[in-house]
């Protein structure tokens, strides 16, 4: 049998060291956390690996989009290496969609798949879902207004906006 004693002075001691390693993990913790929440807003973008036309097709409907199949095309476009005043507007388009950026590919050579979208916002006005891949993996995403080539970024639709689509192709 092991017999320890500890004095006031001892006990005290451990206590504040006690204190101080909780302290310290509740830091570690809060800092990850922080952390963790940043990467979660944009974990979407930094994740998502698309390798088929399916699986483009049901990223896009998840912001709240139908787009056709049929009409997918691709074509290998070159990131820009500087970006000019418009470019910046465009990445900041880009931005807006699960936090994307096209910052880190400048000069890269990527995949544009784009895709008729059929219930955009229930107005005659036409667009194209515009996905930006590198190596499967979706770096960018947008919409492309037509006839005026205004890109949006491709955020969900609200419940309103298919509520009026809805109404209008009855």
């Amino acid at each position: 049998m092991f017999v320890i004693t500890i004095n006031k002075k001892k006990l005290t001691q451990i206590v504040a060291i006690a204190a101080c390693v909780v302290a310290a993990g509740a830091v570690v913790l809060g800092v990850k956390n922080f952390i963790t929440k940043d990467e979660a807003t944009f974990s979407s973008s930094k994740k998502t690996k698309l390798s088929t036309t399916q699986q483009m097709i049901e990223y896009i409907a998840e912001k709240g989009h139908s787009a056709d199949i049929q009409t997918a095309q691709v074509t290998e476009v070159v990131i820009p290496k500087k970006f000019d005043e418009n470019f910046e507007g465009f990445n900041e388009k880009i931005k807006q969609t699960d936090g994307m950026s096209l910052e880190k590919y400048k000069g890269d050579k990527v995949s544009k798949w784009t895709f008729e979208i059929i219930d955009y916002n229930g107005s005659d006005v036409k667009a194209n879902a515009v996905l930006l891949l590198k190596k499967e993996k979706l770096i960018g995403a947008y919409i492309l207004e037509q006839p005026d080539g205004i890109a949006k970024p491709m955020t969900a639709q609200k419940a309103e906006n298919k509520e009026n689509a809805k109404e209008n192709t009855n």
